[in-house]
């Protein structure tokens, strides 16, 4: 780059540096979010899974349930308003994570929740409430700027209460986030690979070691699935996908022997069906319910 004077040469670089990498940041797509047609009818994706999930090194049957839901969202208090006219309010789009899991006599009850802004994708909130027969356990994440602010309260010596920054790099991601960050995956190719940093789980009881680590996405495309690879420190999860929109999640095989199998989706405003029988009747509709 001879006649390029030094301020130039590194802008061109840094430009060239961008390109080479967007596509790799863009394989993530805000576009799923943003398709009203689905999210935009005041109802909830309500999915069933028939599941073993691994606690102290050995499965255990139970059912999982993950709830997708857009919904009206105050950026600055980050919860959801009464009054979702004010100006300011947003939308997001909210993932709750529901786990009910048999450990011998006593259970652990978890649920995660993240909130993605409709607009841009970008994760503005995570939480979790986790109990069993030992205690109580509450952590959550609140974006400031390009950091999250990450709180946790425990009953384990050492790390009752804390605080902690938490700086996600640009291509960073957690990894309670897949199971819906696979599905918005641009799969106009038919087959792909991409590099990510990922933070792992923070569905447990401890405080959390959010360190960011490098892994690969990796998807293959057939006549009626999508097959998502993610390659990762502790191993590799795998997503089943259906192949048309909205990509349901059928199948997740995870690195640690976890496994989810997606036994019934509804779309459902889940909120209005809280009576006795109420689960029986919404899982008998055939209007609520997605096609196998």
């Amino acid at each position: 780059m001879a006649g390029v004077n030094w301020p130039m040469r590194e802008m061109v670089f840094c430009l060239v540096s961008i390109a080479a990498c967007a596509p790799a940041f863009a394989q993530f797509s805000p576009a799923f979010l943003q398709n009203s047609s689905y999210w935009g009818d005041g109802k909830a994706e309500f999915d069933f899974y028939e599941a073993q999930i691994v606690r102290y090194g050995q499965p255990r049957a139970t059912e999982v349930i993950q709830i997708l839901v857009r919904e009206p969202f105050d950026p600055k208090q980050l919860v959801k308003p009464d009054e979702w006219k004010l100006p300011g309010v947003i939308q997001v789009l909210k993932l709750n994570q529901i786990l009910h899991i048999p450990t011998g006599i006593y259970v652990y009850q978890q649920m995660h929740s993240n909130f993605w802004r409709v607009d841009d994708a970008r994760l503005l909130k995570f939480s979790l409430t986790s109990n069993d027969s030992c205690g109580n356990t509450f952590k959550e994440g609140r974006r400031l700027g390009d950091k999250f602010d990450y709180e946790y309260h425990t009953y384990w010596d050492g790390m009752a209460d804390g605080r902690a920054d938490v700086i996600p790099p640009v291509n960073g991601y957690f990894y309670d986030e897949l199971p819906l960050r696979v599905r918005t995956i641009n799969f106009s190719k038919g087959s792909g690979e991409f590099a990510i940093e990922l933070a792992p789980t923070m569905i447990k009881s401890k405080k959390d070691d959010l360190a960011f680590k490098p892994a690969k996405v990796a998807f293959t495309s057939a006549e009626k699935n999508i097959t998502v690879a993610v390659q990762h420190d502790g191993g590799t999860d795998q997503f089943i996908l259906d192949r048309e929109f909205p990509n349901l999640l059928r199948e997740w095989n995870a690195a640690d022997g976890s496994h989810l199998k997606l036994k019934r989706s509804l779309k459902i405003d889940y909120w209005n069906y809280n009576k006795l029988g109420d689960k029986e009747r919404a899982l008998a509709d055939p209007m609520l319910q997605h096609p196998d």
